[in-house]
């Protein structure tokens, strides 16, 4: 499908929340979570990543941009430090 992408040049904006990062309490979800962002750009994505809550309206409003003007695949991490830690009990 993203192959599609680069073809035609449609534009593109995915929203990615990480798993696989920053106290992932799920150990299977790693291996892919270490290899997202690098997947995505040989995909031909232009990634950028969300650390904190007062960063995600400029980089999502900047993204969007690149996206719609220039008619790219852009992909936004938001990653699990924005999210925020999982608490799970039973």
């Amino acid at each position: 499908m993203f192959s599609l992408l680069r073809t035609c040049g449609f534009p593109c904006v995915i929203l990615v929340t990480m798993r696989g990062e920053f106290a992932e309490f799920n150990p299977w979800q790693v291996p892919m979570g270490s290899i997202t962002e690098t997947s995505l750009k040989l995909c031909g994505f232009l990634t950028y990543r969300v650390d904190a809550a007062e960063e995600v309206d400029e980089i999502v409003d900047a993204g969007c941009d690149m996206a719609f003007s220039g008619n790219l695949a852009v992909a936004i991490l938001l990653s699990q430090r924005l999210i925020g830690r999982k608490v799970w009990s039973r």
